[in-house]
């Protein structure tokens, strides 16, 4: 599936794809969470070292979308300014948490709520990319909590039980 536009990702790059997905899915409605998804994407994506040309390829094509989309953003503070930028992240992190947390404890957990823990569990990585790592590592039990509700909310739906 290509995201944001960008050709197929290649199989040494696979490991981005979350966060491409999630650049994708919020290049809309909020564009500043998407520059931040393709943002920590792309540089997921250089630490591989994968020097293939498709690989380059792509990481520049990506590049390339990540200047088309702060362009889009303009000059804001939530991509300017890094205590800005993490502290909006870190927000929007906790919203899709907390909304999928409440679902869970009222005991409606769907599949999209196993969906929605694990958007918030890809947002909370994000966080690592600012310089001061304060605001992720306070965040490293939610995203662990995050990935394993997600588990057993969708393994629980496969048995045919309630998660």
């Amino acid at each position: 599936m290509s995201y944001l536009g960008l050709p197929p990702i290649p199989s040494d790059l696979k490991s981005i794809t979350p966060y491409l997905q999630r650049a994708h899915e919020t290049r809309s409605q909020d564009p500043i969470i998407s520059y931040w998804c393709a943002y920590y994407a792309a540089q997921a994506g250089i630490s591989l070292k994968a020097v293939s040309a498709p690989n380059r390829a792509f990481l520049a094509a990506l590049l390339t979308t990540l200047e088309n989309i702060r362009a889009t953003v303009g000059s804001s503070e939530t991509i300017t300014v890094e205590s800005a930028s993490s502290a909006y992240v870190e927000n929007f992190a906790l919203k899709v948490f907390a909304s999928a947390d409440d679902e869970d404890r009222r005991g409606v957990a769907t599949r999209k709520t196993a969906k929605k823990f694990l958007a918030a569990a890809t947002f909370f990585d994000i966080l690592s990319v600012f310089e001061d790592h304060g605001a992720w590592e306070a965040h490293v039990e939610k995203t662990r909590y995050a990935k394993w509700r997600a588990a057993e909310i969708s393994k629980a739906l496969r048995e045919g039980r309630q998660p």
